[in-house]
């Protein structure tokens, strides 16, 4: 499948921005055809992405060797979560702002596409492999679940101001955008959680300690446990509306905040590229 990336990587992009606009027209005009086509064509860009990710690993290792092979992993991630939640909750008006970052990550994957690739070590283990998926898809669907918290806060200021502009009133209703919002992070949480299994069950099998001293993992870790107990506060005390879409957009922008803290002030085994 090898002679197949170079074409893969130029279809991605025009894939993932014909459904761009599609997604686009129904936001704006809440056109019933650009709303059936959208997803369509979205899950059309999947298959063939997937593909991509299978022609790129050669069946040899993980396709993630450098920092454009993790952006297109990350539009990957993006553009899967918000299909999931596009068919669970039938409304996929929001799609616009997710697939309009997929696509921005997977035209700077495809320009920047690096043929000569060093793999290392770590790539060929599947265990590995398997826990940098399953990571990536959960802070991927946690980022989501911020953005729809932003999107409630935002759409719930301009309802109180009475000034909806033009991509206001194509929004979906505020219960809806916070239904969204709590699938996105459940799918996030659990998905992390069983990334940082696998990552903590590879690191027993090489290094002999289940826990590393990374701060990396450290910071993952705590944060899993902070979203859990989050979710659990968020069910006894009921939490929902505007303290539960700032809970979640504030809750990740700390997460975020403090790895990229951590990849400036520590070393980590995760670097491999």
């Amino acid at each position: 499948m090898q002679p197949l990336i170079q074409p893969f990587n130029v279809l991605l992009p025009m894939l993932y921005g014909i459904a761009l606009i599609y997604y686009g027209f129904y936001l704006r005009n809440g056109n019933e055809q650009s709303g059936k086509w959208a997803p369509n064509i979205l899950l059309s860009a999947l298959v063939v992405h997937l593909l991509y990710f299978i022609a790129r690993s050669n069946f040899q290792y993980f396709p993630i060797t450098n920092s454009f092979d993790s952006l297109s992993m990350v539009a990957f991630s993006i553009a899967m979560i918000h299909l999931i939640i596009e068919r669970t909750s039938g409304e996929g008006k929001t799609g616009f702002f997710f697939i309009s970052i997929a696509f921005v990550f997977q035209v700077s994957a495809s320009m920047f596409h690096v043929v000569d690739i060093h793999i290392h070590e770590l790539l060929t283990n599947p265990i590995f492999g398997i826990h940098v998926f399953f990571t990536l898809v959960g802070i991927s669907a946690l980022a989501i679940s911020a953005i729809y918290g932003l999107m409630y806060w935002m759409l719930a200021k301009q309802i109180k101001s009475h000034n909806m502009g033009i991509i206001y009133r194509g929004m979906p209703p505020l219960d809806q955008l916070e239904a969204m919002g709590r699938l996105s992070s459940i799918l996030g949480l659990v998905s992390l959680g069983l990334g940082l299994i696998m990552g903590h069950f590879y690191a027993y099998r090489v290094l002999g300690i289940l826990f590393p001293p990374d701060l990396k993992i450290i910071i993952n870790d705590v944060a899993w446990i902070f979203y859990l107990l989050g979710w659990a506060i968020v069910k006894i005390k009921n939490y929902n509306g505007l303290r539960l879409s700032k809970l979640a957009f504030w809750g990740f922008i700390a997460y975020a905040g403090a790895i990229m803290a951590a990849n400036f002030i520590s070393t980590s085994f995760h670097q491999f590229n």
